[in-house]
């Protein structure tokens, strides 16, 4: 009884934290919401008949840094437009409010759809807190990750239904805004639908969606050459975007800096290929060996396992977008049962870290690693939970299926 007056307790405080947040936020404008600035004035850029991906256009208009560019499709301008037609203080209300609905929504859906045994409070301050607060970080920021999030979501919540075409609908939705979660098609090949069926609307989907791609270069090969442009020449590294390819070449540049040794360029594209290419070996041989046991929740850890491997592959994935992988975390966290040995390798582990300064010759680089790509380091060890653990979490013998 104490434990959950605890728990209570601990929410009504997180709530009213969130709330002076929000408040921190809405009151500092010039700090807060920058890539709203951005998605505001291209859309104003666009409407005046401006490029809204040159950067000039931006600092002019707006005096947006010029290392801040426009990165999404032309499509979406339409969307952004919708904030434009008013001033830019009340969008950026409107903004923040839309924002804030939307993340009640992706949680309340999180809890209905992908947690119903594990409906815990401490889910909602996981939530708060994991992946460095990845929530926060998109509220401040003001990216469209939430929206996304709540599409893809939505889209999972119709593949535990095994209604393949709404599925499809709301993966082509959100890869509009941001194109690679186009790969989550892939799902369908992970799932036990009929064997025509589901490549019939894999081949379909993908087929739309390049269609629609094609169409915004057809109206206007211009603008989207410049959104090809701008994709392509982001080189964000550390705590902002802790990806897999961003860690390996700091890495190497390090490498060089500390040898004097120039490494090839190609170098660190083979060492990320080697990587997720045995990120996905590894990953389809355990998901294999699981669906050969008689137990629930089949499709939903395919989900949990393509959100894990869609993280680690992807050459750019920033701060915020790690609220792709809080369920999946909590889920499998919700499900491992630590021995008392390991219990002590955790706190061994968590004993010998040091935020402020490390004195052992070479460990300081080490840390500086570790507390920069911080994100992804739990992003691997919570996909090792995974591979390590699925066993654990099924039934021991075979299905009929798998015997057959």
């Amino acid at each position: 009884m104490g434990k959950e007056i605890l728990k209570k307790l601990l929410v009504a405080l997180l709530l009213l934290y969130s709330l002076y947040l929000i408040i921190h936020v809405s009151t500092h404008r010039n700090n807060y919401q920058t890539d709203f600035k951005i998605y505001y004035y291209a859309a104003n850029a666009s409407a005046s008949g401006l490029n809204p991906y040159d950067p000039n256009v931006l600092f002019q208009i707006a005096q947006v840094p010029k290392r801040d560019k426009f990165t999404y499709p032309p499509f979406t301008l339409l969307f952004f437009r919708l904030f434009s037609l008013v001033k830019f203080d009340l969008a950026f209300y409107l903004f923040l409010s839309f924002k804030c609905l939307l993340l009640i929504g992706l949680i309340y859906l999180w809890v209905k759809k992908f947690l119903q045994e594990d409906r815990d409070l401490l889910f909602y301050i996981f939530c708060f807190l994991a992946f460095n607060s990845t929530i926060y970080l998109d509220i401040i920021a003001s990216n469209i990750s939430i929206l996304e999030q709540l599409i893809l979501w939505i889209a999972f919540s119709f593949f535990l239904k095994r209604r393949l075409l709404f599925f499809c609908l709301f993966i082509i939705l959100a890869a509009i805004f941001k194109i690679t979660p186009i790969l989550f098609l892939f799902l369908l090949w992970f799932s036990e639908f009929e064997k025509k069926k589901k490549f019939m609307y894999f081949f379909s989907a993908s087929a739309i969606f390049l269609v629609i791609m094609l169409l915004s270069y057809i109206i206007n090969p211009f603008l989207f050459k410049n959104f090809v442009s701008n994709s392509i020449g982001i080189d964000e590294r550390g705590i902002i975007n802790p990806s897999t390819m961003a860690l390996i070449k700091d890495a190497f540049e390090l490498l060089a800096i500390k040898t004097g040794v120039i490494i090839p360029q190609i170098i660190p594209s083979i060492l990320y290929f080697v990587i997720i290419t045995t990120i996905i070996i590894i990953t389809w041989r355990t998901y294999r060996i699981f669906i050969s046991f008689e137990t629930k929740n089949k499709e939903k850890i395919a989900i949990f396992l393509a959100c894990l491997v869609y993280t680690l592959l992807l050459p750019r994935f920033k701060d915020y977008s790690y609220i792709l992988l809080l369920v999946p975390t909590y889920f499998i966290i919700k499900r491992v049962s630590y021995t008392f040995t390991k219990v002590h390798i955790l706190l061994f582990v968590f004993t010998i870290l040091s935020a402020a300064r490390v004195t052992l010759p070479g460990f300081d680089v080490i840390f500086s690693f570790f507390w920069r790509y911080y994100p992804l380091v739990v992003a691997y060890f919570v996909w090792g939970l995974y591979i390590y653990n699925l066993p654990i979490i099924t039934k021991k013998q075979p299905s009929e299926a798998a015997k057959a």
